[in-house]
C-alpha cells in the first residue's frame, strides 16, 4: 500500500477539480505551485539595490516573486536564470498607471500560474534625497526679480511633487491594485476577527526622522514622502485589518553602490561612524522584509516601524 511518502505529486480535490501543488522545479528544486506564496516586490532593476536584494532573499526562502521597475533588471541579474519559474519582471510605471499596473500584474501571475498575492513591499522611488538647487535666471533683462523668485518656486514645487509621486503615491497605488489579490478571509468569520494573510511592507528611510543640517541640504521632497509612508502605514494597516499587515522600514546608511564600476567605497571612517562598526548592506534591509513577510514569525505585528540603521539615530550627537 503506498503512503503519501511515495507519491511523486500531491493532489487535492476541491469542488470536483483536480489541483496539483507541485508543478516544473528550479535549479534549486522548488517549484511554482497552486501552493506557494507570491511577492511583489517594486524598484528592483539594480543589482546592487535594496529591491533586487529582496527579491533574492524572498526567493532563497521559497516564495515566487514579481518584481516592477520603470527600468529593465540588469543583465548582470542572477534572478531570472536562477529562479526561473518563481521569479517574472516587469516594466511598468508604478506611480500613475494603474491599468497598465494590473494588466502586468495579471500577466505575470498568469505565467506563473498563480492567482493571489501574499506580499508586497514598495521599494521604488527616487533615490538621491536632495532636491536640485534652482537658480534665478538672468536671461530675460524684463523679468522682474518677484517673476524670477515665482519661476523658482514653481520649480521647485515640480522636484517636490516628483518626490511625492515616486516614493509615496507609488506605494499606495501598488497597494490599491494588489490588494484585490490579497486571500480573502476566512469564510464566514467576521474580517476584523480573521487571521490577516497578507503582508505589506514599505520601505522608508531614517530621514523621515532627521535631516542634514544646512542650507546647501534641500531634502523637503524626500523626506516628506519617506515621513508620509510611516502615516500610510499605520492607516492601512488599520483599514485593512484582516485582511493584511502592514508595516514599515527606516534604513539608514545602506551601501547600494557598485563599487567595481566606479561607486563610491565607503572609507573606514564611514564604517566607524556606525554603532555596529559598518554601513548597512541590501540584504540587512532584505532579511527583516522576510521575517515580516512570515507570518508565523511576525503575525502579531502591524502598523509598526523598524529602523535599520546600525545605531545611528539612537546615538548621541554633541557639537
Amino acid at each position: 500500500m503506498h503512503t503519501l511518502a511515495h507519491l511523486t505529486s500531491i493532489y487535492i480535490v476541491v469542488s470536483g477539480c483536480l489541483l496539483s501543488l507541485l508543478t516544473t522545479r528550479d535549479a534549486n528544486g522548488i517549484s511554482a505551485s497552486k501552493a506557494m506564496k507570491l511577492a511583489v516586490v517594486t524598484g528592483i532593476a539594480r543589482c546592487t539595490g535594496i529591491g533586487h536584494a529582496i527579491c533574492d532573499v524572498l526567493l532563497e526562502g521559497g516564495l515566487a516573486v514579481i518584481g516592477l521597475d520603470l527600468n529593465p533588471l540588469y543583465d548582470s541579474s542572477w534572478l531570472p536564470t536562477k529562479y526561473p519559474h518563481r521569479f517574472r519582471s516587469r516594466m511598468c510605471r508604478v506611480d500613475s498607471d494603474p491599468i497598465t499596473l494590473h494588466q502586468q500584474l495579471k500577466s505575470a501571475l498568469d505565467e506563473l500560474g498563480l492567482t493571489e498575492i501574499n506580499v508586497v513591499v514598495n521599494n521604488a522611488g527616487l533615490s538621491n534625497p536632495y532636491m536640485p538647487e534652482k537658480a534665478i535666471g538672468h536671461t530675460d533683462n524684463s523679468e522682474t526679480a518677484e517673476e524670477q523668485a515665482l519661476s523658482r518656486l514653481n520649480a521647485r514645487l515640480e522636484d517636490y511633487d516628483k518626490y511625492i509621486q515616486n516614493n509615496l503615491r507609488s506605494a499606495f497605488l501598488v497597494t490599491e491594485v494588489c490588494r484585490q489579490y490579497f486571500p480573502p478571509p476566512y469564510p464566514g468569520v467576521t474580517p476584523l476577527l480573521s487571521k490577516p494573510s497578507a503582508s505589506v511592507i514599505h520601505i522608508s528611510s531614517t530621514r523621515a526622522l532627521a535631516s542634514e543640517f544646512g542650507p546647501s541640504y534641500s531634502q523637503e521632497g524626500y523626506a516628506s514622502a519617506k515621513a508620509g509612508l510611516i502615516g500610510l502605514t499605520h492607516s492601512q494597516g488599520q483599514s485593512m485589518a484582516g485582511l493584511a499587515r502592514v508595516n514599515v522600514i527606516l534604513p539608514g546608511w545602506i551601501d547600494t553602490e557598485d563599487s567595481c564600476n566606479g561607486g563610491y567605497v565607503p572609507s573606514n571612517e564611514d564604517h566607524g561612524w556606525h554603532t555596529t562598526g559598518r554601513i548597512g548592506k541590501p540584504r540587512d534591509v532584505a532579511h527583516l522584509v522576510a521575517f515580516l513577510a512570515d507570518d508565523e514569525k511576525s503575525g502579531f505585528i502591524t502598523c509598526q516601524e523598524f529602523t535599520v540603521d546600525g545605531g545611528v539615530t539612537k546615538r548621541m550627537h554633541y557639537p
